[in-house]
């Protein structure tokens, strides 16, 4: 048994590589829990954790998409979906918490336990709590669907997804932080103003 699993990890493919972290960030390889460093390869289904000072910058291989993970969150590499082009993945799982995603002419979707937010080109956000999905978009479009319907959101647009109910749209946030790492370690916050 101990062979096939082995025999199986090995044909994973290399999808991302950690570029960034900070704090408490685990990868959940098979029953293996690893430290995620900087410059680690991420493979088909791995888990990515974050703790409550985490953080977790991913590029996939696949130029134009990198992933920012927060602090309390936690993302999957799915195994079962792949580009029909490269054969590379383009779907990302949210099980929980807040990721900043930036997407670059490719199509890529996040998956929550309750919504999906497809997309092409885009910068956004996507948080998830309990049975709540929500979105933001930055530039670009992004389409938040689930069983009960669909919505497409814009730049400064929001929308949100409770449980089985369609998706709607929300009010725009009047400010908006982003938080990033200076060069020289220092922890720097961006906060923009929504008109």
């Amino acid at each position: 048994m101990l062979l096939t699993i082995l025999l199986l990890l090995s044909d994973l493919r290399e999808m991302a590589v950690s570029i960034k972290t900070k704090g408490d960030v685990k990868v959940i390889r098979a029953t293996e829990e690893i430290k995620l460093t900087r410059g680690m390869i991420l493979k088909e289904g791995d888990e990515i954790r974050t703790g409550e000072n985490g953080y977790a910058l991913i590029k996939y291989l696949e130029k134009g998409i990198i992933i920012e993970v927060k602090s309390h969150s936690s993302i999957s590499i799915p195994i079962d979906t792949k580009s029909r082009r490269t054969g590379r993945l383009r779907r990302l799982k949210l099980f929980f918490g807040e990721i900043i995603s930036i997407i670059k002419g490719k199509s890529f979707e996040v998956e929550t336990p309750n919504a999906v937010a497809a997309v092409k080109g885009t910068k956004f956000s996507v948080t998830h709590s309990g049975d709540t999905t929500r979105v933001f978009v930055f530039s670009g479009s992004v389409k938040l669907k689930n069983e009960s319907g669909e919505i497409d959101i814009n730049p400064g647009e929001g929308g949100i997804c409770v449980g089985d109910n369609p998706p709607v749209k929300t009010e725009t946030p009047k400010k908006i932080q982003i938080e990033f790492e200076h060069g020289s370690g220092n922890i720097k916050i961006l906060e923009i103003e929504v008109e």
